[in-house]
């Protein structure tokens, strides 16, 4: 170590070094080029008054000077799994589940995604499969629900029956057409 600052003192002499508390890089290309501490800090203050002034009416609000600033005074929370989720509000905006509007959304999917496969697939053997899939689909999905409904729609002895039935077997149906027009669109017959 002795040796190391032998060599560094005959080299350049102490008094012709600059003092390090004073050593600052200057920029040119800096935004704060040119310019003082305070300068720079007023600049900084103005920019944030500035970007603070869309919210000047939301600061207007006073502020509560109770420590538990919460709306309701007697709610405390607990670890039995009370959150932002379990208010009424949150629920409110909740829509049902649509069960059956999700499976035909996911249907519908499958569907086209086979139709875009058929479309891309060159080996006439890779084609024929995915053509007897997509038949298989639909059967599986539709075809045996439509045979239930025209089975009982036979069956049913009343016309309020026959009625609800025969909207079910209409929406069964528009299911199938909707079905084959997605492999129409994607996966021509032709082809």
């Amino acid at each position: 170590m002795n040796k190391q600052k032998a060599i560094y003192e005959n080299f350049i002499p102490e008094e012709e070094l600059p003092v390090r508390a004073g050593i600052k890089v200057i920029r040119r290309n800096s935004s704060d080029y040119g310019l003082s501490d305070d300068e720079v800090a007023d600049r900084n203050e103005f920019i944030r008054c500035y970007l603070a002034r869309e919210y000047e009416l939301l600061m207007m609000l006073p502020v509560g000077t109770e420590e538990n600033n919460f709306f309701i005074s007697d709610f405390h929370v607990s670890d039995d799994g009370y959150s932002a989720f379990n208010t009424v509000d949150f629920q409110r905006t909740l829509k049902p589940f649509d069960k059956y509007g999700y499976a035909m959304k996911k249907i519908m999917g499958r569907v086209k995604d086979l139709s875009i496969l058929h479309s891309v697939i060159s080996h006439e053997e890779g084609r024929e499969n995915t053509l007897e899939r997509f038949k298989s689909l639909v059967e599986l999905e539709f075809r045996e629900r439509l045979l239930r409904y025209v089975e009982r729609y036979k069956a049913a002895k009343t016309d309020d029956q026959k009625m609800s039935l025969k909207q079910k077997i209409g929406e069964v149906n528009r299911r199938i057409i909707e079905c084959k027009r997605l492999w129409e669109q994607f996966a021509p017959w032709d082809t």
